[in-house]
């Protein structure tokens, strides 16, 4: 064998021991890296389950909420249409009590003045006393009524003061929870909520366009597949070109049909993202 052929077989073993190296250091990177993402996925699923359990309660509190705060409205409605209807008759039978009142006292002047007609009058005096009698413990009974249902009105209007106070701490609650979800950079749209536990099915499509914004630099990639085919908002995608090589990553913010446009949100340096490049859900 010459010098030179030794040379190459020398080269030839060095490149496969790198090669053999860089090999090695793409799966321990790729194994860690799935890793990560595999715990990542599951500790995101379980917020969302949290957080979907809790707008469930949340909605089934506020529909019982609006369910007694309307069956108290009603309640409230009648108890005031009643106390107006009591209230009524009592201005009638105190008049009433005023007008017999000054009956018997005309009675009882009369009774004074002629005594030939005592006996008649004294009989007329005892029995407007009992009509008397009878109609203050009527309208006795009715203020006690009156009382009774004020007392009712009064509680009912505290129990809805409380629901309320409990809807607004329900409402408040909501709202922290959001605000600490968006410090954890999980979503709080339902749509992307939905699309993060629902992962889009295996496919494999094209770059159909791209536009990069001159304003903000936001760049913008059209798919060739769309809800037909099971993508919604908020699913990723993976882009590579036609040698295979990782370029980036898109998040669909618009989904028709038959295609979608996503936001590039990963983007290897020094690369370029075209029409014609290969999209797919399976990475």
């Amino acid at each position: 064998m010459t010098t030179v052929g030794k040379i190459l077989v020398v080269l030839h073993l060095v490149l496969s021991i790198m090669f053999m190296a860089f090999a090695g250091a793409v799966f321990t990177a790729q194994k860690n890296w799935r890793t990560n993402a595999l715990a990542t996925q599951a500790s995101l699923a379980k917020a969302n389950t949290k957080l979907k359990d809790q707008l469930t309660e949340f909605e089934r509190e506020r529909t019982d909420t609006q369910v007694k705060t309307d069956k108290l409205n009603d309640q409230i409605m009648k108890l005031t249409s009643e106390k107006g209807t009591l209230t009524t008759q009592v201005l009638a039978l105190t008049a009433d009590n005023e007008r017999l009142q000054l009956t018997n006292d005309q009675v009882e002047g009369q009774a004074q003045l002629q005594t030939v007609e005592a006996t008649e009058r004294t009989a007329e005096s005892t029995l407007q006393r009992n009509q008397n009698a009878t109609t203050y413990q009527w309208r006795e009974q009715l203020n006690k009524k009156v009382h009774e249902l004020e007392d009712t009105v009064f509680a009912k209007d505290q129990e809805m003061q409380q629901l309320n106070d409990r809807h607004e701490r329900v409402l408040k609650d909501l709202q922290t929870m959001k605000i600490y979800m968006g410090s954890l950079r999980l979503p709080t749209d339902p749509k992307l909520m939905i699309a993060k536990t629902t992962p889009p099915p295996p496919l494999e499509g094209r770059v159909v366009d791209y536009v990069k914004e001159k304003k903000g630099n936001t760049e913008l990639v059209e798919v060739s597949l769309g809800s037909d085919d099971g993508l919604s908002v908020g699913h990723t995608m993976t882009v590579y070109n036609r040698e295979g090589r990782y370029l980036g990553q898109i998040r669909l913010t618009l989904v028709n049909a038959d295609k979608a446009v996503g936001i590039v949100t990963l983007k290897e340096k020094n690369t370029v993202i075209q029409k014609g490049d290969n999209v797919t859900t399976k990475l």
